[in-house]
């Protein structure tokens, strides 16, 4: 106990960090910090504390949250940058034997791993894939028809739009038809990806997360943890089997001169041109998972909210629809391109969409490395750990004026550069999301469609789903707000829809 009271007496008053703000509790131990991870409310204390304490807060007790322009560029933008991913990151991946290019920490490590993966994102793999991904949504759609010419069945926004992510991503990387959205049977595998990212998340704040991680593919884990565990244990044998099983098909497949374009096939014959290195079996099960997780969970997450944001805007949902009718004279002609792209306030609907429901809400942390450095004309030694929350930023109103309301607008004619410089749904820097384009891509897409064949609404009987109200806990009281639990992605639940065929 002595020792305990020691060091809550060094971290409060005389450690390097001891004079920035925040919360007593957060100075002297990183529990609070997993406590809210955990509930999924990380996002929340963020931005109250910030908005309590200012643009710096301790939030635990070698760690600090910035809320501002400079230090999002600071910390995540240039390759220069002195810090990288630190021991949060190890926890994800490790159940599957390697890191992917999400979790590997060493720069050079996952130089390799983004020139094996770039390939799948090029614009000529995504040209490659497009008609997959419109058939797939196209099928979503006929999924939705209502079987007379009044409103269809309600759904829930969240589900459906995990099973339509699912799909996708199954076939845009194994080639794969999983048909989760069309059959109930099937979605097991869907219903995985969100409880196994939440675990992970928070498993790897525990303060003794080390301790953890031998544990986690072991029978005894998988008793304590639940259903959780032996989701993400679903998961990894899955990535893994695929793996096995593409690369013997693309062997035989080569040699017969196949054409094979699915994401998968690219990583596989992947060959770095720096170092000479190649994939291993492991290295293609982890990425496979990688790419099913980050390309499925968050556009889903995205997804769902547009559709609860268009629910509760009616204006919004109008403007949309006559915009995307009025360019297209059927739904055949909904293809990524030009005319698309000139959906401007449907592009704006996704804008704001992605601003009020960023697809990693809480910050992605950033050790800094020896030598420290300077951060808003602060300096900052090494082993201090930073980051820029993207929930707590993407609602600062020195960015975003009246940042809780839905406003596609403010992403129309002359957007403050303050506010394109404060917006990062995908990160910014050499860490970007390397699926960002393809996310877009399906995003519009898919709203294009719905909206081109259905008016929406919100299902009588189901008003609020989704959204806030009393007794919810702190910062959930606002009904017009679309919930998020916080992980990689984020919880969610509703709205609940209904759709019936155009006037």
């Amino acid at each position: 106990m002595p020792l305990t009271v020691a060091l809550w007496i060094y971290r409060v008053y005389f450690h390097p960090l001891s004079r920035y703000p925040g919360p007593a509790s957060y100075k002297l131990s990183g529990w609070p910090l997993s406590w809210q991870a955990y509930q999924g409310d990380r996002h929340i204390w963020h931005l109250k504390d910030h908005e309590k304490c200012g643009p710096i807060v301790r939030i635990a007790p070698n760690t600090l949250s910035f809320n501002t322009v400079s230090a999002l560029s600071a910390i995540y933008g240039p390759r220069s940058a002195n810090v990288e991913k630190g021991e949060w990151y190890k926890t994800f991946d490790i159940a599957a034997g390697t890191y992917s290019s999400f979790t590997e920490t060493d720069r050079e490590k996952h130089a390799v791993r983004r020139r094996w993966m770039s390939p799948s994102f090029s614009a000529e793999s995504l040209k490659a894939n497009e008609s997959n991904v419109i058939d797939i949504i196209e099928r979503f759609c006929g999924t939705l028809k209502p079987k007379d010419g009044g409103w269809g069945e309600k759904w829930n926004a969240s589900d459906m739009s995990t099973y339509l992510g699912f799909d996708i991503m199954g076939a845009l990387v194994f080639g794969a038809d999983f048909k989760t959205v069309q059959e109930e049977e099937n979605r097991v595998l869907a219903d995985s990806i969100l409880p196994a990212s939440m675990l992970m998340y928070w498993v790897s704040y525990l303060p003794l997360a080390f301790l953890v991680r031998p544990l986690l593919r072991t029978r005894f884990f998988e008793t304590v943890g639940s259903k959780s565990v032996a989701d993400n244990n679903r998961l990894i044998d899955y990535s893994q089997s695929q793996a096995r099983i593409r690369v013997s098909e693309l062997r035989e497949e080569k040699r017969a001169e196949s054409g094979r374009i699915d994401f998968l096939s690219h990583v596989v014959e992947a060959e770095d041109k720096k170092t000479s290195l190649r994939p291993t079996l492991p290295d293609l099960g982890t990425e496979s998972l990688n790419m099913i997780n980050a390309g499925a969970d968050p556009f889903s997450g995205v997804l769902a909210g547009a559709f609860f944001y268009l629910v509760h805007n009616h204006d919004a949902l109008r403007k949309a629809s006559e915009e995307v009718r009025s360019t297209f004279s059927s739904p055949t002609e909904i293809v990524n391109g030009p005319q698309l792209n000139s959906c401007t306030y449907l592009y704006a609907v996704i804008e704001e969409t992605l601003r009020r429901t960023a697809p990693v809400p809480s910050h992605l942390p950033r050790v800094v490395l020896g030598g420290g450095m300077m951060i808003d004309d602060q300096y900052f030694p090494a082993s201090t750990v930073v980051g820029v929350p993207m929930y707590a930023i993407h609602h600062n109103p020195a960015y975003f004026p009246d940042p809780f309301s839905f406003t596609p607008e403010r992403w129309l004619g002359n957007v403050p550069e303050l506010s394109r410089r404060a917006f990062n749904p995908f990160s910014i820097g050499t860490r970007q999301c390397s699926g960002r384009t393809l996310a877009y891509m399906q995003l519009k897409l898919t709203l294009a469609h719905v909206l081109w064949r259905y008016d929406l609404r919100e299902a009588p009987g189901e008003v609020g789903r989704g959204g806030g109200g009393k007794g919810m806990g702190v910062g959930r009281e606002r009904e017009d707000e679309f919930q998020m639990w916080d992980a990689l992605g984020f919880g969610r639940n509703g709205p609940m829809v209904e759709v019936r065929a155009r006037e």
